[in-house]
């Protein structure tokens, strides 16, 4: 499912971008589209054999990214977290980053940083920036080595987020998967980090990602696919670690 979703979002991208992308470019705002008190648009479902129609139905958020999901398994609240951390690397916003870190993760990376590499969290979340950056600059040139391409910087506009539960292997379990997940910041903090954070949390949830950006060449990339997320639930509010 993951792969066949990767293809689609591959041959899509480059639907729209032969297609300049005109309508796009009007919806990707949220401009033609009335926004709930909710922070969405209804659930937009695109024109069958339109550029748009195999990526599925969306909804558009306030800052004008779609957003592909099931309701059902994954809270629109979620869609929000999801969409404000990585905004924070388009916007090289380090203060919102940090407020979509979980508990006290900043403060124990922090920590960890400085002890094993003498620098702390505002440097790892520029290294992000830059890799993101990175990323895009090679999907607008084709080219692997970002360090070799000039006449971009990479900056990007989010534009679609599509977010799933993970995708396991037999006999696996989500708690499977999340354990795996917390097992290296288990290691760096020195403690059972993954109990401490379902005692703090009233739910985690593991999901699988996507992200397409507008980069400088105006048209739509894959800057991440693929990729899981692990976020802690507190009253309401999603927050994540890394």
């Amino acid at each position: 499912m993951k792969r066949k979703f990767m293809a689609i979002i591959a041959a899509a991208v480059c639907l729209l971008n032969f297609a300049a992308c005109s309508d796009e470019k009007n919806t990707s705002d949220g401009s033609s589209f009335s926004v709930g008190e909710n922070g969405l648009t209804e659930m937009i479902t695109p024109e069958e054999g339109s550029q748009e129609y195999e990526l599925g139905s969306y909804r558009v958020s306030e800052k004008g990214t779609k957003f592909y999901y099931d309701g059902e398994q994954v809270p629109d609240e979620l869609m929000f977290a999801l969409e404000n951390y990585f905004m924070s690397f388009q916007n090289k916003d380090f203060e919102a980053y940090k407020n979509s870190l979980a508990f006290d993760y900043a403060e124990r990376y922090e920590k960890y940083l400085q002890k094993d590499y003498g620098y702390g969290l505002d440097n790892s979340f520029n290294i992000q920036c830059d890799n993101i950056r990175d990323s895009m600059k090679c999907e607008i040139t084709g080219e692997y080595d970002a360090s070799e391409i000039d006449g971009y910087s990479g900056d990007f506009t989010i534009t679609r987020i599509k977010a799933d539960p993970p995708e396991l292997a037999e006999g696996e379990t989500v708690e499977d998967r999340t354990k795996e997940f917390f097992s290296y910041l288990d290691g760096i903090f020195e403690m059972d980090y993954y109990e401490y954070i379902k005692e703090q949390a009233d739910d985690i949830k593991y999901l699988t990602f996507y992200i397409i950006a507008e980069g400088e060449d105006g048209e739509e990339h894959r800057i991440i696919s693929g990729v899981d997320i692990v976020f802690a639930e507190k009253d309401g509010k999603y927050y994540t670690f890394g």
